[in-house]
């Protein structure tokens, strides 16, 4: 069941942000309607159908974080058509899981948290500088990520 939720977890961040990026940096209309239509399907696949949303910070700091990631596809989303709230909100999500980062005690969740604070903000500066992210990269550091801090949270 773990592995089933972070890797939806993991795609569903990581598309999100693609999503956003690819509408942010003036792609072409047929992709931004795609980067829309994927962005929909990973805010379906990011939690398992019935599932119920754990409050922030319940069960420990990975839980939270994990939370997190779940919260940050819904706002990316919300903002996905204005390229300064997409890129605000990239930053603004960046500083969480840095911050989030402090609160964990698990040193591979706390790594986790980082390199994800990290990637979005990446893909921040990516947006700030319309540039596309760096796609072979991205995804594995999302899901490796996302991997760890789920292996914490279900611990916690």
């Amino acid at each position: 069941m773990v592995n089933v939720r972070t890797q939806g977890r993991g795609m569903s961040a990581f598309a999100l942000a693609a999503a956003v990026l690819l509408g942010a940096v003036g792609c072409s209309s047929t992709a931004s309607n795609s980067a829309e239509k994927a962005t929909a399907a990973a805010v379906s696949t990011t939690a398992p159908a019935g599932a119920q949303p754990t409050a922030l910070g319940a069960g420990g700091p990975c839980r939270a974080t994990m939370n997190h990631i779940t919260d940050a596809g819904k706002k990316i989303t919300a903002d996905a058509k204005d390229k300064a709230k997409a890129t605000a909100d990239l930053q603004q999500i960046s500083g969480q899981f840095t911050a989030d980062a402090e609160q964990i005690k698990n040193p591979e969740a706390k790594a986790a948290a980082k390199q994800l604070g990290a990637v979005y903000q990446k893909l921040a500066d990516s947006a700030k500088n319309n540039q596309s992210p760096d796609m072979k990269t991205l995804p594995g550091e999302v899901q490796s990520a996302v991997t760890a801090l789920s292996k914490c949270s279900a611990a916690e």
